[in-house]
């Protein structure tokens, strides 16, 4: 039992770090890192709502610096604003910029074909249970 955990521990750590790799590479001719397009997905699939900072840190389980960060880059690389929210000025609102838009679409449709070789080797009930295995082990991790 031990051993299996260990071995499962090393193969997942082993997967985030090949899909950050692969992806950073890619995204490199955008200027942009894995984590930064993975914030610019999150803003373009909830940009009918008013996002918060604090939205984007319960979203990915992130610490408040880490999101600074990742937002500050994002920012001086012209792929979002910040504005004071007009119903509560504590807050800023989070938007994409023109920029982000132009490229979006074009590096939706790269990502998703790489997901789509990288998953191909998956059945669809098989990625249900991978994802929801997967989800399962997260919260485990986050009530600790």
């Amino acid at each position: 039992m031990q051993r299996e955990m260990i071995v499962i521990n090393k193969q997942l750590k082993m997967i985030h770090n090949a899909f950050e790799e692969r992806r950073n590479r890619h995204l490199l001719k955008y200027n942009l890192t894995s984590s930064q397009m993975e914030v610019i997905f999150y803003l373009r699939f909830h940009e009918e709502e008013k996002i918060h900072q604090r939205e984007i840190e319960k979203w990915f389980r992130l610490k408040n610096p880490t999101v600074t960060g990742i937002l500050n880059r994002l920012e001086e690389k012209d792929f979002i604003v910040r504005k004071t929210s007009e119903s509560d000025k504590r807050f800023r609102v989070i938007e994409l910029t023109e920029k982000s838009r132009c490229m979006m679409q074009e590096i939706y449709e790269e990502m998703w074909q790489m997901d789509d070789r990288i998953y191909s080797c998956m059945t669809e009930e098989e990625r249900k249970l991978l994802s929801d295995l997967l989800e399962r082990i997260l919260n485990s991790i986050t009530e600790l």
